[in-house]
């Protein structure tokens, strides 16, 4: 399934990147009305989430996650703080050449300060998770490393907000939003189970729809540092979501 909402994402990834090129008028930047494109990819995205919908009502009534986050995902393999090294290596180095791309304009806000620091701190919070979880599940770093990650996306949309507040062309920004959205919950509900509270449905679905629009925004003009960003939210989800499925047993 995770897999799956990938390859509907790399689909939704096309038409997104076809309306972005066909339908914005060059001087108004207005978008076309009823433009085919926009509609098949609200189609698909509503489509998908239907048939995710579906998808976790039928797994929560037949199945349970286990209590206890190293259980529930299945932390025992030396893969996991292995996977999980890499991703947040990866996730510093597009904040480091975030960081540096911003500040060579001359003009660098406080806001996109506490934003790559934020950045910073998820990195490593999210390799350090998984070691502390492989090492001694026991351990009661993992509850603040848990929620450092939801800090930062929640963060990142105070400043999505304030950026396109007063854009009036929703189309412009809808799936990116959506995406900073559906992960920060991905992330929520995933520290649930390091405080005893799973939602296995409800994070399942986040997982999903995070690699569904995190998949779509990659079409959207954005440097290279921010598009690295939101693959490895991508990445995270998708090996999250493997492991939850993966490691739930029948009721």
């Amino acid at each position: 399934m995770p897999f799956f909402a990938l390859l509907v994402g790399v689909f939704g990834f096309y038409l997104r990147l076809m309306e972005l090129r066909n339908i914005f008028d060059s001087i108004t930047g207005l978008p076309e009305r009823n433009a085919v494109i926009t509609n098949s990819l609200i189609l698909l995205t509503a489509i998908f989430l239907i048939i995710v919908f579906i998808f976790v009502l039928n797994v929560i009534n037949k199945f349970t996650s286990q209590r206890g986050f190293e259980k529930a995902f299945g932390t025992e393999p030396l893969a996991y703080p292995t996977i999980f090294f890499l991703i947040g290596i990866i996730w510093l180095g597009a904040t480091v050449k975030h960081f540096i791309d911003v500040n060579e304009t001359g003009d660098f806000p406080i806001s996109e300060f506490i934003f790559s620091i934020l950045s910073v701190f998820s990195a490593i919070s999210v390799s350090f998770f998984a070691i502390d979880l492989y090492q001694d599940p026991r351990r009661t770093s993992k509850l603040a490393l848990s929620i450092v990650p939801t800090i930062f996306m929640c963060f990142w949309l105070i400043i999505f907000y304030r950026e396109n507040a007063s854009n009036p062309i929703l189309l412009r920004y809808c799936y990116e939003c959506l995406a900073i959205v559906t992960s920060a919950l991905a992330f929520y509900f995933t520290s649930g189970f390091v405080y005893n509270r799973p939602a296995p449905g409800k994070t399942i679905f986040m997982f999903m729809a995070a690699i569904y629009f995190c998949s779509v925004t990659l079409a959207d003009e954005h440097a290279a540092s921010i598009k690295l960003i939101f693959g490895v939210m991508i990445a995270i989800n998708i090996v999250y979501s493997s492991m939850l499925i993966r490691n739930m047993r029948k009721k």
